[in-house]
């Protein structure tokens, strides 16, 4: 068998996006049509970098334009006859929709792509700073190494800003605040950059006392005011010393000469991760994070609001995937297009414009990314693209093994995708299997017949190391349904569908009467592939709604809903065997109440209005959980069920006073968007183009109020 193929690009490339385009032919089409994989980052506010992939190597050119113009800009890539490409496109419009086409030329023979737009109202780059200033600190460029992104906020003692705080603006995109210690400074310094032209995005003066706390990225202080500076750093900060500090500041600190040292105060704090669709791979919707036993939403605060807004974005209905929180970063993914956010003060990192990246349904497939501290892993079309979580710049691609590989209009796509500390694990799907379709009614998924609920199953089952790229094994199915994929305690517990008509389907979507009465529950061991375990599922009634998979240390757990009720059957881990089953009536058949995926915590099972214990499968408590408003599905923090509740707000269920508080005019999307994670609630935006209420339309990070826990409720 062929070794899966591992793509390294070593070009200075920020970000990527990727769609698969099928190029039509302007003289005689050879046996299999040509492909390239287009990728937009934007550089600057005028300025954005084109890079894309083709299956088979030969001469490109690009031609692009607003789209209220008629006249093409051309530019050619200076890869003569190679598979990858890469051009700037210049002299960018704020504010406009630009079009591109790319037309690649094989043995004479001319191809051009579909015209495929990007906007540059996303472009969220700031102004650059042309001339360069010495610092006279030769060392200095090592600090920039040794920053967790280039992104975010600095703060500079205002007695430093000369000249560290041009030095930042330079080499990175952070905004500087001078921290001034009275009104008179803060005058002088404000005058004194406005005087420059640098006032504004990029440099900015604030007097030292009102600088909000664990924001900053970097901290330049001198000596004397160590604390301060270490109460203005993030978690993942940087704290910089010009001069020698005191022995007595019992920090850390590495040495780049004798009057300049930097330390990472904080870089033993363990965040907790929501770095998969329910949080991690056991599908939990329960990530560990609780938020300092915060179970009311008056116990947050804001810590900081702004991008993206709602035209980031699909409309809020067609559940699209979550968004990931990990390693000190946000990402969320809108109308083809990715963001990342630095967690603790909202600053935008990078953007990228991905064509092709729209996944919907997502309750009956699953979701197209997935993060660890070191990269985002985001499946579009035939493979998976590894992006820099830091930089956004793409690292290096898989694709998927034979016969999968086979780049060609009828051919398989990646669909499910997993990684783990050392393991990649993702499935091979028949191309145009996945659910895309994201407006008008329909598009609500929200429906009991097969047009929503027809289940998006894989062909194949890979996993690939994850440093090296190889393949570690296969296991080729007859049909594996996504959303029920599954991993713990380094096993792989999914339903499989046994039926070899399938294969010859084309498409993978599979209703329910093609999965009745032929769905095995398997378990895999992560490391071999080798099977461990199989035992028959449930009977599938032909009214199935959703089909999910969970697990903890010691079991598998099975959810559908059919009938009016939510069904659950526990399986063994270690052994296969069945524990129990049980089954938990709806709150209503419609706007998501019939299709939650449950809350897995603390040994029990959270689902609308029932609590179960999931060690026995009895039912707990009923009527509970508070009364549900609109679509979105719950996560839970420990102490509390977040949900979209009361008159149609983001709310909190308080489990210990079996109560609801609720932030008045935020509203979640219509699956997941709001995530617990890193010690925060994030909730970028995902609500837009609703109807039924004024809706702040900004994304928000919020943050426990200082000594705001379980044990002071308001």
């Amino acid at each position: 068998m062929k070794q899966i193929q591992l793509k390294s690009l070593t070009t200075n490339l920020a970000a990527a996006a990727f769609v698969v385009l099928t190029l039509t032919a302007n003289a005689d089409e050879p046996s299999q049509p040509q492909n390239v994989h287009p990728a937009i980052r934007f550089v600057s506010p005028k300025e954005a970098e084109l890079t894309w992939e083709s299956n088979r190597p030969g001469n490109a050119t690009v031609a692009y334009r607003p789209v209220s113009e008629s006249v093409d800009q051309l530019l050619r890539s200076d890869s003569a006859g190679g598979t990858f490409h890469q051009v700037v496109l210049t002299g960018l419009q704020p504010n406009q929709a630009y079009q591109y086409k790319i037309t690649v030329t094989e043995d004479g023979q001319p191809w051009t792509s579909e015209a495929f737009e990007f906007d540059n109202a996303m472009n969220y780059t700031p102004p650059l700073l042309a001339q360069e200033i010495d610092n006279g600190l030769t060392e200095s460029d090592a600090l920039i190494t040794n920053l967790h992104h280039l992104g975010g906020y600095a703060v500079v003692k205002e007695s430093l800003s000369e000249p560290w705080a041009t030095w930042l603006a330079q080499h990175t995109s952070m905004t500087v605040i001078a921290a001034c210690d009275d009104r008179q400074q803060l005058t002088q310094r404000r005058r004194h950059w406005y005087q420059q032209g640098h006032y504004g995005i990029r440099f900015t003066a604030q007097l030292t006392e009102e600088i909000p706390t664990e924001i900053a990225n970097v901290v330049f202080v001198e000596p004397d005011d160590l604390q301060r500076g270490k109460e203005l750093l993030s978690p993942t900060g940087m704290l910089v010393c010009v001069g020698e500090p005191p022995a007595s500041s019992a920090l850390n600190w590495k040495s780049l000469n004798d009057q300049l040292f930097f330390t990472h105060p904080m870089s033993d704090i363990e965040l907790t991760r929501w770095d998969h669709q329910y949080g991690s791979v056991s599908n939990q919707s329960f990530s560990g994070e609780t938020l300092d036993g915060v179970d009311d939403a008056g116990q947050l605060e804001i810590r900081w609001l702004g991008r993206p807004g709602a035209d980031f974005g699909i409309d809020r209905n067609p559940r699209m995937p979550a968004p990931l929180a990990v390693g000190g970063r946000l990402f969320h993914q809108g109308m083809n297009r990715m963001i990342a956010l630095d967690a603790f003060n909202g600053a935008v990192l990078w953007s990228l414009e991905m064509p092709g990246l729209r996944r919907v349904n997502i309750p009956r497939d699953c979701a197209n990314w997935c993060a660890d501290d070191a990269f985002v892993y985001a499946a579009a079309a035939d493979r998976l693209w590894i992006i820099n979580a830091a930089t956004g710049k793409l690292e290096r691609t898989l694709t998927l093994p034979e016969p999968y590989d086979i780049d060609a209009e009828t051919g398989f796509d990646w669909g499910y995708v997993a990684n783990t500390n050392d393991t990649i694990l993702g499935t091979a799907v028949t191309r145009g299997s996945q659910y895309d379709d994201f407006w008008a009614k329909p598009a609500w998924y929200d429906g009991k017949d097969d047009q929503a609920t027809s289940k998006v199953c894989g062909r194949s089952l890979v996993a690939y190391d994850k440093q090296y790229g190889n393949v570690r094994w296969k296991r080729d199915v007859d049909a594996v349904i996504h959303a029920t994929i599954t991993i713990a305690n380094d096993r792989v517990i999914f339903v499989e569908i046994k039926d070899p008509e399938l294969r010859k389907l084309p498409s993978g979507k599979l209703t329910n009467q093609q999965i009745a009465d032929k769905a095995t529950v398997v378990c895999l061991d992560l490391k071999t592939g080798r099977e461990l375990w199989t035992q028959k599922a449930p009977a599938t009634p032909s009214s199935q709604v959703v089909a999910f998979g969970l697990a903890d240390k010691n079991q598998f757990l099975l959810e559908s809903s059919s009938d009016a009720k939510f069904h659950f059957t526990s399986f063994d881990l270690a052994s296969g065997e069945r524990r129990w089953s049980q089954s938990a009536k709806w709150p209503e058949d419609h706007h998501g109440a019939h299709m939650q995926h449950a809350v897995l915590m603390n040994d029990k099972i959270f689902v609308q209005p029932q609590i179960l214990d999931s060690k026995t499968g009895d039912i707990i408590k009923t009527n509970t959980l508070g009364k549900r408003r609109g679509c979105a599905t719950p996560v839970g923090t420990g102490n509390t069920i977040i949900y979209r509740g009361g008159g149609g707000p983001l709310s909190f269920w308080s489990l210990e006073r079996d109560g609801r508080s609720e932030f008045t005019r935020l509203r979640p999307s219509c699956w997941l968007s709001t995530i617990p994670a890193q010690g925060m609630l994030f909730s970028p935006e995902a609500g837009g183009g609703c109807s039924c209420g004024g809706w702040m339309e900004c994304s928000i990070g919020f943050a426990p109020k200082k000594g705001s826990t379980n044990d002071s409720k308001r």
